[in-house]
């Protein structure tokens, strides 16, 4: 943001506005679509004030995602992973990822992560960090608390990032290409994450023994 002076607060209600306007308009139809004429129509305000506080589309783009990332990412920072039982955290911390990655917002965020990746690859990799990689960092700190139970040959952020990615990667992408019908029933999340923490830790051999047993 390039303003380096104050705002009234009906300024700051106005900016507020264009910013709310501009994600709706950026998560909706993409950078490249989106006209500054079109977001003044909707939002007001004029090319002047778009330019004296963003330096441009550019730089609203920038500001408007940097905000999505940290709306993206707080819920996953603040997961409380309950319970001590390996099972039941897993399972309840699930049905937290689940929920939040499947959201409408979310989904549209990683689309426009994808779509935007090679003109802006900061932003996009700002959007996987807040994203996927907040959600691999909370699990592998609680694991690793639990070693004593866990494989000595595998990191927690392995770990982590296995069962994270076993859990989510079907369920966003089928979401993300529309073969998926949202929201998901209780049921349905249920079954997914008792599906995946069971394969999780016991693999897909009978008996879940490893291929060294």
């Amino acid at each position: 943001m390039t303003r380096e002076f104050p705002l009234t607060a009906r300024g700051v209600a106005r900016l507020q506005t264009l910013t709310d306007t501009a994600a709706s308009l950026f998560l909706d139809q993409g950078y490249g679509a989106v006209s500054l004429d079109m977001l003044i129509a909707r939002a007001g305000g004029s090319r002047r004030n778009i330019y004296q506080h963003f330096g441009g589309k550019e730089g609203l783009f920038i500001e408007v995602v940097t905000r999505l990332c940290e709306e993206q990412g707080q819920p996953l920072r603040d997961l409380d992973i309950e319970g001590d039982e390996i099972g039941e955290a897993l399972t309840a911390f699930g049905h937290k990822v689940l929920e939040i990655v499947l959201q409408p917002r979310t989904l549209a965020l990683h689309r426009l992560m994808i779509a935007e990746g090679q003109r802006f690859p900061a932003l996009s990799q700002a959007i996987l960090r807040s994203g996927h990689e907040a959600g691999v960092k909370t699990l592998a700190e609680w694991l690793r608390n639990r070693r004593c139970i866990l494989r000595t040959d595998l990191t927690p952020e392995i770990l982590a990032e296995q069962f994270v990615s076993l859990l989510i990667t079907g369920p966003q992408l089928r979401a993300l290409v529309g073969r998926e019908s949202l929201p998901l029933s209780s049921a349905e999340i249920a079954r997914l994450v008792r599906e995946t923490v069971s394969a999780f830790l016991h693999g897909a051999l009978k008996g879940g023994k490893s291929p060294d047993a």
